[in-house]
């Protein structure tokens, strides 16, 4: 039994993308606090980091999850690297501990349900999570864009990821 001094623990995962961030807030894994995903033109690292403070400080989360641009498969961009390490900077700063997790072990994570792509795991998650319907993505060509609303579906499985692999 929960008592009155003992705080939630509320999980904040960003994924950073080209385009701004995907985040999600979650109290356990089943449960969703808020989402969304943050457009940022121009893009800019600074103004990321701003939105990303303010929503800490609001919601007052208990540890971040990250992507972790060093895993062997990465192809994250100097820009987001940059931005990666400015959060975990921050998040130091402020004595919030962060982890981070790379696509592959991410993959391995969902691979146990039987979806290794970034669709069939968003597929997945659907299922799971009934009130991000209206946020569904687009199955991805190669020649077009990644789907705008994809930066929550990878920033809830990097939630899921830590619940998985903390619990």
């Amino acid at each position: 039994m929960k008592t009155q001094s003992e705080k939630p623990k509320i999980v904040y995962a960003i994924y950073p993308n080209a385009n701004g961030f995907g985040f999600v807030y979650m109290e356990n894994a089943r449960k969703l606090i808020e989402y969304g995903s943050v457009r940022i033109n121009p893009i800019s690292n600074r103004k990321i980091l701003e939105r990303i403070k303010k929503s800490i400080s609001y919601f007052r989360p208990t540890i971040i999850v990250l992507s972790d641009p060093d895993g062997k498969s990465s192809r994250t961009g100097k820009r987001t690297r940059r931005l990666i390490q400015k959060i975990m900077t921050y998040a130091e700063s402020v004595k919030l501990p962060v982890e981070q997790y790379s696509r592959d072990q991410v993959r391995d994570v969902f691979e146990g349900f039987g979806v290794v792509t970034k669709y069939e795991i968003a597929q997945f998650l659907l299922a799971e999570f009934k009130e991000l319907e209206p946020k569904k993505p687009r199955e991805r060509k190669p020649w077009v864009s990644e789907d705008r609303n994809m930066g929550i579906f990878d920033a809830l499985s990097l939630a899921l990821s830590w619940f998985y692999l903390n619990d």
